[in-house]
């Protein structure tokens, strides 16, 4: 196969790009931490400053542009945490996420608007239902414990916010839209290379059949007799 084309080239750069995780220089500072699309950072400043959860959020937002207090979104994204803490920070028994029950739709709803599809309950509260209730994470087994927002720990703040990449190219309400549409253009591009490596071919192909077709023609000599006629009818003409 010959080399790729430079249309080929280019989409299957782009997909590749939007597939590839966040690097550590597109998140905020060395503290704060990569996985994904994301950058994460538990922070343990000001604490004093922290006495509910919306001061818990105006630390986040302070120290980042577009961070939140953390959601988290899939079982990976909770394992990460989990060995993050494990490994990396060194905080309380339980830190608060950025989850609250909004009683006005009779549901679990994260601050940063991101669409609740996975939780980790702590078996016998899955159905326990409270106003003014918010969500804390154990940090040394990863499950989930509902609880009254104003006894949230507050001793410090996991906060998370796109990558910078994710923030330039990707924003979140149109990550999975321009995934597609790159794969469109990727799909459409090998289907558009191949069409023309084909009709190049039937070209080629056709080429050769109209010269097998037409052979060139003969010259057939003329003969002592052929001149005498021709001559004659010259002759005659004149």
């Amino acid at each position: 196969m010959g080399p790729l084309s430079p249309a080929l080239s280019l989409a299957l750069g782009l997909l590749a790009a939007a597939a590839s995780p966040a690097g550590a220089d597109e998140c905020p500072s060395p503290a704060w931490i990569p996985f994904g699309s994301h950058c994460y950072a538990f922070l343990q400043e000001a604490l004093k400053k922290m006495e509910s959860i919306d001061d818990a959020r105006d630390i986040c937002k302070g120290n980042a542009s577009g961070a939140d207090i953390i959601s988290i979104n899939n079982e990976e994204e909770n394992a990460f945490i989990l060995e993050t803490f494990k490994n990396n920070w060194q905080g309380p028994d339980y830190v608060s996420l950025g989850m609250y029950f909004d009683s006005d739709n009779n549901t679990f709803q994260w601050y940063d608007k991101s669409q609740v599809k996975f939780t980790n309950w702590i078996e016998e509260e899955a159905n326990q239902e409270l106003l003014n209730t918010c969500v804390s994470m154990q940090t040394k087994s990863g499950i989930w414990k509902k609880m009254s927002c104003e006894d949230l720990p507050l001793t410090g703040i996991l906060c998370k916010k796109a990558s910078a990449y994710e923030k330039e190219y990707l924003p979140d309400h149109t990550t999975l839209t321009s995934t597609l549409v790159i794969t469109f253009t990727v799909v459409v591009t090998i289907a558009a290379a191949l069409l023309w490596f084909l009709y190049k071919r039937n070209i080629s192909r056709s080429s050769r059949a109209l010269c097998t077709m037409h052979p060139s023609t003969a010259q057939v000599p003329y003969s002592d007799e052929t001149v005498l006629v021709d001559a004659e009818e010259n002759e005659y003409i004149a």
